[in-house]
């Protein structure tokens, strides 16, 4: 690369559902324990998203489980998504207590869908 061309950054692009999810998760949280810790778990789950977005390798430790979708931890909940030419693409949002191979086999029809709608929006 040239001294003056700079690579862009790596984004993320969230589907409907993990923006349900962020929604349902905010939700809770506010709830549970009041606005500031809310604002800062969803900041912390936004900072898991730009990790993965700029290492999307890191989420092949738990492909095992999550396959074939990529899954990071981010505190109390898992990351799961998959690979597009602008970087990542946020299938869902999922506390680590939920069976996420069940849940996974049952969403990857859609989930698939979703990644093939945003790679066609490039």
């Amino acid at each position: 690369m040239a001294g003056n061309e700079s690579q862009s950054p790596a984004t993320f692009l969230l589907t409907r559902n993990a923006v349900l999810d962020l929604r349902r998760i905010y939700t809770q949280s506010r709830r549970g324990w009041g606005e500031n810790v809310a604002d800062r778990y969803l900041a912390n789950l936004y900072a898991a998203m730009r990790k993965a977005a700029t290492h999307p390798e890191m989420g092949s430790l738990r492909q095992h489980r999550s396959a074939p979708f990529l899954m990071v931890p981010a505190h109390r909940h898992f990351v799961i998504y998959d690979l597009v030419p602008q970087g990542i693409a946020v299938l869902t949002i999922q506390h680590q207590v939920r069976d996420i191979e069940t849940l996974i086999a049952e969403l990857t029809p859609s989930f698939h869908a979703e990644v093939e709608r945003l790679k066609r929006k490039t």
